[in-house]
């Protein structure tokens, strides 16, 4: 089945040596492609911009972004590990030089799990599934958004299209749900504690696009209460980030004619929601760039 969603991970520096210690980390896992910077306004000319991953068939993009945001376990990656050993190792892997956040034990109703902030600052959870191994992203409301999880699944089911698997509750709150947005499994925590922490651009969702008219449908549905931000970007109502990507889009901003690429990619910068007639016609030179 064609790629539809993906993890942008937000790192200042370090791309290639975490993309080694991922890849090396999961199961059927590769590097499927890198950027560079060719132009000079968020980044310096020729220097990795992304590193997108297959980790045990979720798409990972790692993005070189500087040291603006940081991520924080408000988004998390479960692995459903297939036996004992490959837990094992998932966890010495992940969990070496990092921060604990739940040790690796049996646990009354998780069974043997744990979870972690890894070397880079990203979270994972860890449990043993049985079958083969397969990451899915978790999303924790907590804090002001406690209660709210369920209407979010909702909104996103209707601005993305996808259905609920299953909702576990805890009186009259949802303790926790999967979900299907687009094909993509997603689970969902309702939190009552206090944390310190919310959601950041250091860990966003996007999509492929199909064409002007979903993104236009998707980017109504998000910003309306949310927040646009530049370059395709989109924060909904709770604080959680999506990016707008289109096949075509990445066609013409990695074009191996570099003026072409450039051209498209400073169009690309000046916008918020995405104008794919207008990156074309700057990719294809009718209009300028500057």
């Amino acid at each position: 089945m064609e790629q539809q969603f993906g993890c942008c991970l937000w790192f200042d520096g370090q791309l290639a040596e975490a993309a080694d210690f991922y890849t090396s980390t999961f199961e059927n896992s590769r590097i499927k492609d890198q950027t560079y910077y060719i132009t000079d306004e968020h980044g310096t000319i020729g220097d990795l911009l992304t590193i997108t991953l297959d980790l045990a068939g979720c798409e990972f993009l790692l993005l070189n972004g500087g040291d603006t945001f940081k991520p924080t376990p408000a988004i998390s990656y479960v692995v459903n590990c297939e036996n004992e050993e490959q837990l094992n190792r998932v966890w010495q892997e992940l969990n070496h030089d990092s921060q604990t956040l739940m040790p690796l034990m049996d646990y009354p109703e998780l069974g043997k799990y744990g979870w972690t902030n890894d070397r880079y600052g990203f979270s994972w959870q860890v449990r043993l599934e049985g079958t083969a191994q397969t990451i899915v992203p978790c999303i924790m409301f907590a804090n002001k958004n406690f209660g709210l999880a369920q209407a979010a699944i909702d909104e996103w089911i209707t601005a993305f299209g996808g259905k609920q698997n299953f909702a576990v509750k805890e009186g009259e709150h949802l303790r926790a749900a999967g979900f299907q947005l687009r094909g993509q499994d997603l689970i969902v925590m309702d939190s009552p504690e206090k944390h310190t922490f919310d959601f950041s651009m250091g860990n966003s969702f996007y999509f492929y696009f199909n064409d002007q008219a979903d993104i236009d449908h998707v980017w109504d549905a998000i910003t309306t209460a949310g927040k646009e931000w530049p370059c395709g970007w989109m924060e909904d109502r709770y604080g959680v980030y999506w990016q707008t990507v289109n096949k075509q889009l990445l066609a013409w901003t990695n074009d191996p004619d570099q003026e072409k690429a450039k051209r498209a990619t400073q169009e690309l910068y000046k916008m918020k929601k995405i104008d794919l007639a207008q990156i074309q016609r700057a990719h294809d030179g009718i209009i300028g760039s500057d």
